[in-house]
């Protein structure tokens, strides 16, 4: 069994061995992932001199081939004249085709560029609309694009509030800081926009730490149906934050924000629902609206009702999601043939995808899983979780045995 040359150059960049690399990865033809790496290698100066020449020449043969992290190298490449001269209307073509390509950080960019009038000129609405194309698809520093958009150019103060709200629960630090400077602004319009109200309410309960005065402002909007004060005046109700607790009230509120469409809201009732017939409807529907969180309980759920096809089929949306948890569960129950036939190719996948998320809590089951796996099955689950100098170990501990037995 002999590894194809674009795996042997990868095998090698991981050991940094890189004169080996690209020898390996040059044997490799006329493949987009080499010529990417290869240009990586060049742009990094690493085991050669820096050379960002070579590197975009790379770079776009990569990209004629269809990579769209190579076609988006060379936007930056472009965008900053490294290595090329400075041409921002040639940058967004190239991010425009990264983005083309599925590349949703390009996607971002070509907003940036809109928005900024760099290469093209200044178009707020294309801006947007990139925007929100690269947030539904992930990319969580266009949630703060957005609240900036909104806060400071499209003059729309709630709308900001609710972008900024989302990037700081998906971790981007300034948002936080800009939730701070819009809680004042938001505090002269409560009287004349519900919408400014519900927002300062959910600033105030959740980013300024007073939850009595966030569950004051949020009543009156949740009374008129407002779906986000309904959920967060829910969540505050439901552990006694600044109201009294009272889970009947909580559920009542949840339920009305959830029959609204809001997803948060129906996995909220769907924790609250704790194990009963309930949890899984309301967890589905999280689920379905693209709630991570509802993955790996959703799974808990059905495996408790012997579900085990539709429970493997979530924690795989869990893990796919990034919740190791979810990694974890999904690569036992392929070990174990629970809600499908055994497979260890992606049992072993999803153990050593832990190790992506920083934790190694899947090695011991790995090590107990390879000895009954071929060298191409483990090299393939380490293509897959994007770890293959492990999988490399793997099969380098299995080959003395494997003589031995000879």
């Amino acid at each position: 069994m002999r590894l194809p040359a674009y795996d042997r150059g990868v095998l090698a960049v991981q050991r940094r061995a890189f004169d080996e690399a690209r020898e390996q990865l040059e044997l490799a033809g006329p493949d987009d992932r080499a010529l990417l790496l290869l240009g990586q290698l060049a742009s990094n100066g690493q085991g050669e001199p820096t050379d960002p020449v070579k590197a975009g020449q790379l770079y776009e043969r990569a990209a004629e081939l269809g990579n769209a992290e190579a076609a988006h190298n060379l936007g930056v490449l472009y965008a900053t004249g490294r290595g090329v001269a400075q041409d921002l209307t040639v940058a967004l073509r190239w991010y425009r085709r990264s983005a083309e390509l599925g590349d949703v950080s390009a996607r971002r960019m070509v907003g940036l560029m809109y928005a900024t009038g760099q290469g093209v000129a200044v178009d707020e609405d294309e801006a947007e609309r990139q925007w929100r194309s690269a947030a539904a698809d992930g990319e969580v520093r266009a949630l703060h694009d957005l609240g900036t958009l909104f806060g400071y150019h499209k003059g729309d103060l709630p709308e900001a509030a609710s972008w900024y709200l989302l990037a700081a629960k998906a971790g981007v630090e300034v948002a936080e800081q800009e939730l701070q400077l819009l809680a004042p602004k938001l505090q002269e319009l409560v009287r004349v926009d519900s919408r400014a109200r519900t927002m300062l309410g959910v600033i105030r309960a959740f980013q300024l730490d007073d939850p009595a005065g966030g569950a004051e402002l949020l009543t009156v909007p949740a009374q008129e149906g407002d779906p986000i004060a309904q959920r967060s005046l829910g969540y505050l109700v439901q552990h006694g934050l600044g109201v009294e607790q009272d889970d009947v009230r909580a559920a009542t509120l949840y339920q009305a924000a959830a029959d609204a469409g809001d997803g948060f809201a129906a996995f909220n009732l769907g924790v609250l629902s704790g194990s009963s017939p309930e949890a899984v409807h309301w967890l589905r529907r999280a689920a379905e609206a693209g709630i991570s969180e509802a993955y790996p309980l959703l799974g808990d759920r059905l495996s408790e009702r012997d579900l085990d096809e539709e429970a493997l089929r979530w924690y795989v949306r869990g893990a796919e999601s990034g919740d190791k948890g979810s990694m974890f569960a999904a690569a036992c129950w392929y070990r174990d043939g629970f809600g499908g036939p055994i497979n260890l190719v992606q049992a072993l996948r999803w153990y050593l995808t832990m190790l992506n998320v920083g934790s190694g809590d899947g090695i011991h089951e790995a090590h107990e899983i390879v000895p009954r796996m071929t060298a191409d099955e483990i090299y393939e689950a380490g293509r897959l979780s994007g770890r293959l100098l492990e999988a490399d170990l793997f099969v380098q501990r299995q080959a003395p045995r494997s003589a031995a037995s000879d």
